[in-house]
């Protein structure tokens, strides 16, 4: 009996020494680590897949690039139409984007002689040539038919207007609450206070190249392309009456005013250069 009693003594004391086995979760990859693994997956900043409603210009004005870079190292040609689901590289890849360019190299005599040679020899009559070659130049030279020529029209970009101004006007009248940094990318443009509901007016000559709202940060946009160098961007708005592809004129009203994040009424406004923000205070006209 003793002996049972015993052992039932050193059973419990075994027992009481051993701590729990600790529960790992497997969201993490160890203990030292903070941060789950979907989190610490790098994104991949040099590809970017189109969403419905996006634009070049939109893509391009959201990472701060040049649409024109985006259309270069995408081989997308004029008018730069992009499709949902499109995916679009934003770095060029050093090697391909080397290959692309095309590169004219003076030809010399010798070559000019040898072209002359083969020009001679295919502008010899069929009854001097062999069957084989005489099936060759009529697949190359396929005599002509008497049906008409169908022209397609060619697919034009948006035109600005020839009478774009060198000095731009204020989109709205107000106080400027927000002035330009180019160190800080919270302050990409200026904030112009005005009650909710004013009109803003076009900067400048141009065409819409985008209206929506699907760039974060930036409520209902609009931005308009002035030159091949030059955009300007109307953000916050209440209301957008303008669409893409459209010709406005300076000072053509193209949306209603709103507000910002803390309900205080403005328009926030951007004017870019070859992609890259500059201070509006260096084009708008004096007040």
């Amino acid at each position: 009996m003793k002996l049972i009693w015993l052992c039932s003594l050193l059973l419990m004391a075994s027992c009481s020494r051993h701590k729990p086995a600790p529960v790992i979760d497997a969201r993490y990859k160890n203990n030292n680590s903070a941060q789950p693994l979907s989190k610490q997956n790098k994104y991949d900043a040099r590809y970017l897949t189109v969403n419905k409603g996006d634009t070049l210009y939109s893509i391009g004005f959201s990472h701060n690039l040049d649409y024109k870079y985006l259309a270069r190292i995408n081989n997308i040609p004029v008018p730069y139409t992009i499709y949902p689901g499109q995916k679009l590289r934003l770095k060029a890849n050093k090697a391909s984007f080397k290959n692309s360019t095309v590169q004219t190299h003076p030809v010399s005599p010798k070559k000019v002689h040898k072209n002359r040679n083969l020009k001679t020899k295919n502008n010899i009559t069929k009854k001097h040539l062999p069957v084989k070659k005489q099936v060759q130049i009529a697949t190359v030279n396929p005599k002509p038919t008497n049906k008409p020529e169908v022209k397609t029209k060619p697919v034009l970009s948006p035109t600005v207007t020839p009478n774009a101004n060198s000095k731009w006007v204020w989109p709205v009248k107000g106080k400027i609450i927000s002035t330009f940094s180019a160190s800080d990318e919270l302050r990409k443009g200026i904030n112009i206070s005005t009650n909710i509901g004013k009109p803003v007016h076009a900067s400048n000559h141009g065409v819409v190249v985008y209206s929506g709202d699907g760039l974060l940060g930036y409520g209902e946009l609009v931005i308009i392309k002035h030159s091949n160098n030059l955009l300007s961007a109307y953000a916050h708005n209440s209301s957008r009456l303008v669409k893409e592809g459209v010709k406005v004129a300076q000072g053509q009203v193209i949306a209603k005013s709103g507000k910002g994040s803390n309900g205080v009424g403005l328009l926030h406004f951007e004017i870019r250069k070859n992609g890259k923000p500059v201070n509006p205070l260096n084009y708008l006209s004096k007040k």
